[in-house]
Order: structure tokens, then sequence, then C-alpha cells
């Protein structure tokens, strides 16, 4: 009886060492009994496992150890090299979750992550509010193709919070870089080495002063500083090396910034007159400074990413969306009649709440979720009026929403009668809040 083929390579890390294991009939590799596992990475096989083996067998950084050749010592060069070539092929849907739910508080937590001075996911943990998310190579992919092959044509791609050789969106650059016609790309590595945790600073593994850029133009790297040589900066994308490589260099700013960071970088990198395209969470699109934005430097993809990869090879689900200064015109076909929208109801301020949907019927200012702002509203005869409205229904307050409203009014005019109106939230009320005496 024939053997089901091979449509997995494990490449797993225990005690120290890489090991590789064939996998056969779906993925259900669990690690080897008695030893400690630290990460797995399920590469899929589209044609011969033994293709995937090849390469990294040959791989310089490979060491073999033991009787045979699937085993090597692990360290951040070899796993750097195997990094950049088998990205693309990751398995994101069998890639180890984050535990969300460990025994340890919140505060056991951070103080655990402020010990280590880095990102930690122990089974038992993760770091509270860690911005060590990266991005998945499909998902680059997917931006990418977005602006079409020839936007991309002669232009210097600029990754400022990309750690070239990890980062995704390098690896896809360099990969694609005679593709898109690039003239060079450009990448500054951060090091990390002063986190700030509420007021206080800790240091990594990393020296003070440990940033670096590397640049490509297709036919060989640069670094700097050289190997060997001291770096006099830390490599942080709104520092002087690296806003001098945003205003006079770059054409086109990428990258996935630390969420926590989102207004900072988006404003930092606005000022730069360069083209920006980055993520940020979802819900950056109801922050109250962007309001004034929207329409004019402000835009949204019309894509969602949910997974992002931690530094440990597990996913992390963190919704996220695609943010752009160059302007989108893509429109959503989700307008109907009032009638005909389902989850639809008026809070108690009276204000219309609408999910997906948005009428056309409807003249006076309306609540909506994200959506339909990512699915091109704004370019289809609505307008914005307020980022952040919070309603409430039955005393319970309702996801926070942005209110919009028709641009032309029931007359076919400009509908400019709300335009300066300020639409306050109502307040939750505490049971026996307006009683002034007891029975």
């Amino acid at each position: 009886m024939a053997k089901n083929k091979i449509d997995f390579v494990i490449l797993e890390s225990c005690d120290g060492q890489l090991e590789l294991h064939r996998g056969r009939g779906g993925y259900s590799w669990k690690g080897q009994k008695g030893k400690k596992l630290e990460w797995i990475l399920p590469i899929i096989v589209q044609d011969n496992a033994d293709e995937i083996l090849k390469i990294i067998y040959n791989l310089p950084e490979w060491n073999s150890v033991g009787k045979g050749r699937e085993c090597s010592y692990d360290s951040k060069e070899l796993r750097s090299a195997i990094w950049q070539k088998i990205f693309p092929l990751i398995s994101i849907n069998d890639l180890r979750e984050v535990n969300e739910n460990g025994s340890l508080t919140d505060l056991e937590r951070l103080n655990k992550t402020r010990t280590k001075g880095r990102y930690n996911d122990d089974d038992d943990m993760i770091s509270i509010g860690s911005d060590e998310c990266y991005t998945f190579y499909k998902d680059v992919d997917t931006i990418v193709n977005h602006f079409g092959k020839d936007y991309w044509k002669n232009k210097v791609v600029y990754m400022n919070c990309d750690d070239a050789g990890q980062s995704a969106f390098w690896i896809y650059f360099y990969n694609n870089f005679k593709n898109l016609k690039l003239k060079q790309i450009i990448s500054t590595r951060y090091d990390g080495s002063k986190l700030d945790f509420s007021g206080c600073l800790f240091k990594n593994q990393w020296n003070e002063y440990d940033g670096f850029i590397i640049k490509y133009d297709g036919k060989k790297m640069v670094k700097i500083p050289p190997n060997g040589s001291k770096s006099n900066f830390h490599g942080s994308y709104s520092e002087k090396e690296c806003m001098n490589i945003a205003n006079n260099e770059a054409d086109v700013i990428i990258t996935n910034p630390p969420f926590s960071k989102f207004e900072h970088f988006f404003k930092c990198m606005l000022s730069t007159g360069k083209d920006v395209i980055c993520l940020g969470s979802k819900t950056s699109a109801q922050y109250t400074w962007t309001k004034e934005l929207w329409n004019k430097k402000f835009f949204v993809l019309p894509y969602r990413f949910d997974w992002f990869l931690t530094p440990t090879y597990k996913r992390k689900n963190a919704t996220a969306l695609v943010y752009t200064n160059i302007k989108q015109r893509h429109k959503t076909d989700k307008i109907k009649p009032l009638s005909e929208i389902p989850k639809q109801y008026y809070d108690s301020k009276g204000m219309l709440v609408v999910d997906n949907f948005v009428p056309n019927d409807y003249y006076k200012p309306f609540a909506i979720s994200v959506s339909p702002m990512q699915n091109g509203v704004l370019n289809s005869g609505y307008k914005l009026l307020q980022c952040s409205y919070r309603p409430i229904v039955d005393n319970k307050y309702k996801f926070k929403r942005t209110i919009i409203v028709k641009e032309l009014d029931d007359k076919g005019k400009p509908n400019k009668a709300f335009d300066n109106l300020k639409f306050e939230e109502s307040k939750i009320k505490k049971e026996g809040q307006f009683r002034l005496f007891k029975n």
C-alpha cells in the first residue's frame, strides 16, 4: 500500500538544536516526547519535500550534528537564513497559537516581561500590550498587489520598522525586486535597547546602541554600520538617521509599526510628504485625531488581517487594517433602503445605528461600524462627521461607532446642516443614581 504523500516538512527547535521531519497525510506533529519543544514551523510541501530539505541543508549556516543531516545546532544566524527561504511556505493555520489565558495575573505577566526585557508568550503568559507582532508573507503580497505592479516601478521602498532578513516586508520585496522593477529597498532595525514600561527603563540583551540600516539595489547589499563597527544610533523610526532616509531617499514608506505608537508614527511619516502604507489596529479608524485627515490624507484599504506572528513563531490574534495617505477610490455596494437593512436600532439619544449596510434614503446623521469605512463608504456619497461615538441601549454601552451622513440632502443639495455639530454620548445611569432618599 502506497504511503501518503509528504505534505509537510516540520522544523522544530528542541534543546538547542534544530530538527527537520517529514509529515504525511496532514499536519499533526506535536513534537518529540521527552524533549523540550521551543517552537515549531510547519512548512507546506507543494511538490517535493526533498527540495525544501535540500534548500535548508545547503545553507552555509546549517552544521549537521548526530548521525544524519536533519539536525543542526540552533543559532540566530541559521534561523534567519532559513526564515528568508521558507517564510512564504509557512502554514499559518497550523502554527501554535499564543495562550491568552495563562495562570499568571496581568501584573505578573508584565513584571516577567520587564525582567526578561523582551516579548514573551510562554505557555502560561504573554506580554501585556506587546508590539512585537510581525506580518505574514501572504498579507504583504495582498497589500503590494492592491497598488498594482506599475506603482512600484523605480521606487525606493523604505521599511522603517523592519529587521531585514526577519521581516515579511523585506523578504517579499527582496524576493520580488526584479518583478516589481524596484530601484532600491531600505530597512532600519530598531535595537530595542530602551523599553519603556510605565515610566521605567529596561535594557534588553543588546548593547545600548545597536541599530543598523540595510540597503539593497538589486546587485549588492550594504549594511550601515558594517559588521564589526559600533553603531551610534538606536534605529527608531523617528530618530535623526531614519528620518533622514524617510525625507531624502524614500519614495514609499511601508511597514507594520508598533500599534501603540500608530498615531505618532503616522503623523511623523506624513510630515515627510512621501507615500505611507502601514498596518494599524482596527480601532485606529475611530481615533479622534483622524477626523481631519479622512478623504485628505487618511485612507483605508479594503482588507482586514486577523493574525500576526510572534518572535517565538506562534500566531496571535490582533485585528488590523491597512492605512495610507494614497487616495483610495473603491466604493461600497452595501447601500439599500433603510427598511431593508438588518441589524439596525436607535440608541438612547435617537441616533440610528446600522451594521455593514448603509441607508440610501436617510438624510440625518447615523452611526456605523468600521466595516463600511473599510469598504469605501466615504467614496460612495457619504461624509464623516465624528470618529468616535458610543451608543447606549437599555442602559448598556454598545461597540464604539463612527458618525456619517449623506453628502446630499433629500433635495439634492449639499448636506451641511450637521457639519459643525458635536454628537454627545449618553452616560450609563447607575442603579439608584437619582434617588435622594432611602425608603
